[in-house]
């Protein structure tokens, strides 16, 4: 029933019933044979796996992917299991789960031959992570590995750029309203953040001068201290921003070179 309801795309039904069949198993655990049971537990346990993948229920799969049995004297088997891990970790985000994992499978499994398909995730864990150093020689090993002609050095080089730091954003801010915003890497709205404070200021000066204090307090004075802090915080989280864009780029760039060459040896 399982199985025909996942062939019919059915996978929500289907990952039900995966689950039924777990459970009948589990009322025959006496009856059983510690092997057979072992894997068809698995086998039930990744075919509903595969089912939560297909409907994006990733934090599922990774919950269903620890209840794996994985004492598995057969390294293809095991090694299957364990990168099934690893993979619902890095597609339900808990990256540090999956880069424990990929850790834990070449520890535990010697077959380089197995092994070396974790290049791939590992390299994709690791960007998340924003560990690019060591993101940049599993590359290269898997660039030597496959005989490609990519210039690791050139595909890592935005490691030559420092981070933008969200402190200092703020500070310039602090010092030369625009600053920190220009800084951030974005000079117009750094225009237009000192361009309020300057209209605002100048409206509180005006005021003063024609000795409206009242208007000049509450009206210039307050908008002035408005655009001046809330500048001030904003050239932070455009720091921020820039950083999150960096590495979503970076890890785009190399994702898409991944990609491709493991298409290529698909065909």
């Amino acid at each position: 029933m399982a199985d025909s309801l996942m062939k019919g795309h059915e996978y929500a039904l289907a990952a039900v019933y995966y689950e039924k069949a777990l459970f009948d198993q589990n009322q025959q655990v006496d009856t059983v044979i510690s092997e057979n049971f072992r894997l068809l537990t698995n086998t039930l346990l990744n075919q509903k796996i595969q089912c939560q993948k297909a409907l994006r229920a990733f934090k599922d799969a990774w919950q269903t992917a620890q209840r794996f049995d994985l004492n598995e004297p057969n390294d293809t088997l095991q090694f299957k299991l364990r990168y099934e891990g690893a993979l619902c970790g890095y597609l339900s985000q808990r990256y540090n789960e999956a880069y424990g994992q990929i850790q834990q499978t070449r520890f535990y499994i010697q077959d380089t031959a197995l092994t070396a398909s974790l290049d791939v995730l590992e390299i994709l864990t690791l960007n998340e992570l924003e560990r690019w150093e060591e993101s940049k020689v599993i590359f290269a090993r898997y660039v030597s590995r496959n005989r490609l002609t990519i210039q690791v050095d050139n595909l890592y080089d935005f490691l030559k750029k420092k981070p933008k730091n969200p402190d200092k954003a703020q500070l310039l801010s602090f010092l030369v309203p625009g600053l920190g915003q220009i800084y951030a890497g974005y000079p117009k709205e750094g225009l237009v953040s000192a361009g309020l404070q300057a209209l605002s200021l100048g409206f509180g000066v005006y005021h003063v001068l024609n000795k409206y204090y009242l208007i000049s307090f509450f009206t210039g004075a307050g908008l002035f201290q408005t655009f001046y802090f809330g500048g001030a915080r904003r050239a932070s989280l455009m720091a921020e921003e820039t950083n999150r864009k960096r590495k979503a780029r970076n890890s785009q760039k190399i994702r898409a070179l991944l990609v491709e060459n493991e298409q290529k040896k698909e065909r």
